[in-house]
């Protein structure tokens, strides 16, 4: 088959013949004249039909006028040359009709190409009128869509390679093998379809593996000579007149691979062994630095200085960390005690611009024993907690886990749509009022989940739970300044009416509104549910609604940004407690 479209040249004019004198020229003539008839009929005939045994892509044409040759290709081809054709990669295929593939038989180039048309030369003539031979087709080809069509393929096949990588498993290294990757080969994929067509309805493309950056072998090199030896046993260093031991377990926590020059390169984290070897430097007996901080005084903040003092700089102790680690004995070096400046200094306390109440919000509480206690301790964590820029506000991690021996209790809680005991209850409170404030000052919501029900003394909407195994409420300092938080409560009384109140101190960027809320789609909850087993605790009904809202950010009087919020809370099917003898299965709202 061929893709070209042949141009018919035309034939070129057969020259004159001089006439002669002579009678052996005219009997000669004659002859000629006579022969020169057959030699004109055959040559008129074999530019008006194609040699008899023609055929084109087995279709036989012979004998046939162009025109009638061209519609009975395309009449017998017809099955052929509209069948469907898969384009198979693996698990994947794509099945798409010759048009969409851009493909097709031009018939009319096909018949021009088969036909000899009129020829003076006695051989042509004779092969137009008793011979003939066999034809490809010539076919159409648009690259445009069989680009599309590879492009599709593509997208289905395409798989990035995996980079092997050394992982730490309980503290020791482990080998994640990599893979590689799948790349379709598009001008091969094209050129296969394109051959198949007419002859096959099924297609392989043609793909190509793409190897990792970093081989499985080459992350076993890695583990073998860095990370095994790395954590086969202490670093001993001295320092001064003492020595302290950098342990595996501390090596661990600040050991990376990261991919480099065709393998894996180390790294160890200065942060995170400086912080790691805390404890062990500490019995140096070192006046360690002091980095500046922030306190409450009268209820405003102030900066408590930083101090300078002795201490072993981070990147001198990664440098030699990392040259013994990996040698089998004498594994030991030298650190530097020198002075040392805080890492957050007084300057840098100053310039962070926390001098003014930027967002702040209170909400009220009924002060079971439960309540007061978790608000107060969860008041008391986040009170002082200070952002850099760019820091994040995780309410988990400040408040870690909620368990008897760290001091919280027992209290009421939302799951599965009921109100249930759960160690911490009440911290939904603390969590609301802090998501308020930094709401009101202007701070990135990273992440933060409203009740499933809703409770009339929270802002509809505008309120967050919490679970530390499942739920968080997390914000980011998006601004160039830096933000302290304060919370307390008003101490109340078991019985009484408590508060919780929480600020966020910064520099102001915005003023920030919230739009009034709107409830819609609002549904009520079945009929009761009427309970007569001996535990069980009665339960209100409630209804369900969805509630949208904004907050607007202002500037200069003007509104220069809007961020839409949208909750849909759960109906609350009432459960009515009928055994007299009952007892509660939780403490009551």
């Amino acid at each position: 088959m061929t893709y070209t479209d042949p141009q018919a040249a035309a034939p070129a004019p057969a020259p004159r013949k001089k006439r002669g004198g002579t009678i052996t020229a005219v009997l000669v003539g004659g002859i000629v004249l006579l022969a020169g008839g057959a030699y004109g009929a055959g040559y008129m005939l074999s530019g008006e039909t194609l040699a008899p045994k023609t055929t084109i892509e087995g279709v036989p044409v012979g004998g046939l006028t162009p025109s009638e040759a061209q519609t009975k290709l395309i009449t017998e081809l017809a099955a052929r040359s509209e069948a469907p054709i898969t384009v198979k990669a693996g698990e994947h295929a794509l099945t798409k009709s010759p048009a969409e593939l851009g493909l097709g038989v031009d018939a009319p180039a096909s018949v021009a190409a088969a036909s000899g048309g009129a020829s003076f030369n006695p051989l042509e003539i004779w092969e137009n009128l008793a011979g003939g031979q066999a034809y490809e087709a010539v076919l159409t080809r648009d690259d445009a869509k069989l680009d599309a069509t590879a492009s599709e393929l593509a997208q289905l096949t395409d798989t990035d390679p995996v980079n092997a990588e050394i992982v730490m498993e309980e503290g020791k290294p482990a080998l994640k093998e990599g893979a590689p990757g799948v790349k379709l080969d598009a001008a091969a994929t094209k050129d296969a379809v394109a051959a198949a067509y007419l002859d096959a309805t099924e297609v392989t493309a043609v793909v190509v593996e793409k190897e990792p950056d970093v081989t499985t072998e080459e992350a076993q090199q890695a583990l073998d000579e860095v990370a095994a030896p790395a954590l086969s046993a202490p670093v001993t260093l001295t320092a001064g007149d003492k020595t302290f031991a950098v342990e595996p377990g501390m090596i661990a926590k600040a050991l990376s691979f990261e991919a480099a020059d065709g393998g894996l390169k180390a790294n160890v984290d200065p942060d995170i062994l400086m912080d790691e070897a805390s404890t062990a430097l500490k019995g140096l007996g070192l006046d360690e630095p002091q980095d500046a901080r922030f306190r409450f005084e009268g209820g405003k903040p102030v900066i408590v200085p930083s101090v300078d003092g002795m201490g072993v700089d981070k990147e001198e102790l990664v440098q030699v960390v990392q040259a013994a680690m990996v040698k089998a004995g004498d594994r030991t070096g030298t650190v530097t005690v020198a002075q040392k400046k805080a890492d957050f200094t007084t300057e840098m306390a100053e310039k962070m611009g926390v001098k003014e109440i930027t967002g702040e919000f209170t909400t009220n509480f009924p002060a079971s024993a439960y309540r007061v206690n978790n608000i107060g301790k969860s008041a008391g964590l986040i009170n002082g907690v200070f952002l850099k820029p760019g820091e994040e506000f995780s309410m988990n991690k400040v408040l870690g886990p909620r368990t008897l021996a760290r001091g919280w209790m027992a209290g009421g809680a939302i799951d599965g749509g009921r109100v249930v005991e759960r160690m911490g209850g009440g911290i939904s409170q603390t969590t609301t009022t802090t998501f308020n404030a930094i709401f009101f000052a202007g701070l990135e919501d990273i992440y933060h989940k409203p009740h499933s029900l809703y409770f009339s003394r929270y802002p509809m909407g505008r309120e967050a739970t919490l679970d530390y195994n499942s739920v968080d409420m997390k914000f980011r300092n998006n601004t160039d300044y830096g933000v302290l938080m304060q919370a307390f409560t008003n101490n109340p009384k078991v019985g009484g009416q408590g508060s919780v109140t929480v600020r966020v101190w910064s520099t102001k960027t915005y003023d920030v509104k919230a739009s009034d809320p709107v409830r819609s789609n609002v549904k009520t909850p079945g009929p009761a549910i009427k309970d007569n087993s001996p535990v069980c605790s009665p339960q209100s009904a409630m209804n369900g609604f969805t509630v949208t809202y904004n907050r607007l950010f202002y500037r200069g009087g003007s509104l220069v940004r809007t961020e839409p919020f949208k909750w849909t809370y759960n109906t609350l099917t009432p459960v009515e407690c009928t055994n007299p003898n009952r007892r509660a299965d939780r403490i009551e709202r």
